[in-house]
């Protein structure tokens, strides 16, 4: 009877733990919106309104819950595991290049081609995750230095893929990789809308995730891991190889984000110069991660608010606010959540320095 109270008791607490951000959020927006002569309820409602209870609203919402859903699962993965792993742009980004790759230069049936570029994304994310783990694992090379390094490094070279090996050279103006063939793109399940199956890969994505996190091994060794790394390593487990799991794992989740924003995401179906559509959907993820409170299955609701949030931009310029305001409410959440978790993980890290020096300074008196 204890235990179930007290479980009841942790949830409470993690369900206010999760709103608490989001209610910050809209109180510094209400704020801003006031400031600006503007009324914050009307502003709200009308926002939110277009983006859920109209069609194309709501279509689009839920198109655009896939991709940062996926994103979101790089972070959870890495903070079960102790890691403060924000890649997901980057591998976002090859894994958006390798769909274009496959799914516009090679000819498949149907079905085939679409699971090769799924595929293919998914290797490619979990390839370009594959530097920051073993800069982790054997240099000590903090994960947040070496991500954000991977992460320009693929917005660079996806400029050039872009540019060159990946460029339709049928396109008169602007720049624009090669169109995916209609045996490689998911199918549409609305009629005239964004949304497609590739939804339906997205939550099972999450799902796997979860049974993968709670229900076996590797997982458990996982979360011990990144619960406490002294213990899981007196405990046998191999802390490396769980470290080095947990980014691959994160970065095929979102390889298979870049893969849902191209061939999942009518009705452009390629990649800009400009990579429309792109950008900051990794970052995206972060905030969709921390309201979800790094659990897979929560990530699903959490995803689809933070895609509400995304819609509304569109209605909030047609009513003469401006859209940035979505952008300054991402901002608050991520800012709102990390920081007390930033605090934890110093704590860790600084408890793991000092055991280093003890040892250091009991090899010398030996």
């Amino acid at each position: 009877m204890t235990g179930r109270k007290n479980s009841s008791e942790r949830s409470r607490k993690t369900g206010l733990s999760s709103v608490f951000p989001v209610i910050i959020g809209f109180l510094v927006i209400a704020l801003i919106i006031l400031l600006d002569g503007g009324n914050p309820a009307f502003v709200f409602y009308k926002s939110f309104k277009g983006a859920v209870f109209t069609r194309i609203g709501i279509l689009q919402t839920l198109a655009g819950t896939t991709p940062i859903l996926l994103t979101s699962l790089t972070f959870t993965m890495g903070y079960r595991c102790g890691l403060f792993n924000i890649g997901a742009e980057g591998a976002m980004l090859i894994g958006a290049a390798a769909t274009v790759a496959v799914g516009g230069m090679l000819h498949l049936p149907p079905g085939l081609h679409q699971l090769a570029v799924l595929v293919s994304a998914a290797a490619g994310g979990m390839l370009w995750s594959i530097p920051v783990a073993f800069l982790k694992v054997k240099r000590q090379v903090h994960e947040v230095v070496s991500t954000i390094m991977m992460n320009w490094t693929a917005l660079f070279l996806i400029g050039f893929l872009i540019s060159w090996p990946l460029r339709d050279i049928e396109v008169a103006y602007g720049t624009y990789a090669v169109d995916i063939l209609p045996s490689a793109r998911f199918p549409v399940l609305v009629a005239r809308g964004p949304l497609t199956a590739v939804l339906y890969v997205g939550i099972l994505a999450a799902f796997i995730v979860y049974v993968l996190m709670w229900h076996t091994r590797s997982g458990q060794h996982i979360r011990a891991t990144g619960y406490d790394i002294d213990a899981a390593r007196s405990a046998g487990i191999n802390t490396p190889l769980m470290m080095t799991l947990s980014f691959a794992i994160g970065g095929a989740s979102a390889g298979m984000a870049g893969s849902a924003l191209t061939a999942g995401m009518p009705p452009l179906w390629t990649v800009t110069e400009e990579l429309s559509g792109l950008r900051g959907v990794g970052f995206m993820g972060i905030a969709v991660a921390m309201i979800g409170r790094n659990h897979p299955v929560w990530c699903i609701m959490a995803a689809f608010f933070v895609s509400t949030i995304k819609t509304s931009r569109f209605y909030l310029q047609q009513i003469g606010i401006a859209p940035e305001l979505t952008d300054i409410f991402n901002g608050i959440i991520v800012f709102s959540f990390a920081l007390p978790e930033i605090y934890r993980m110093l704590g860790r890290g600084l408890k793991e320095l000092s055991s280093r020096k003890q040892e250091y300074h009991h090899a010398e008196a030996a």
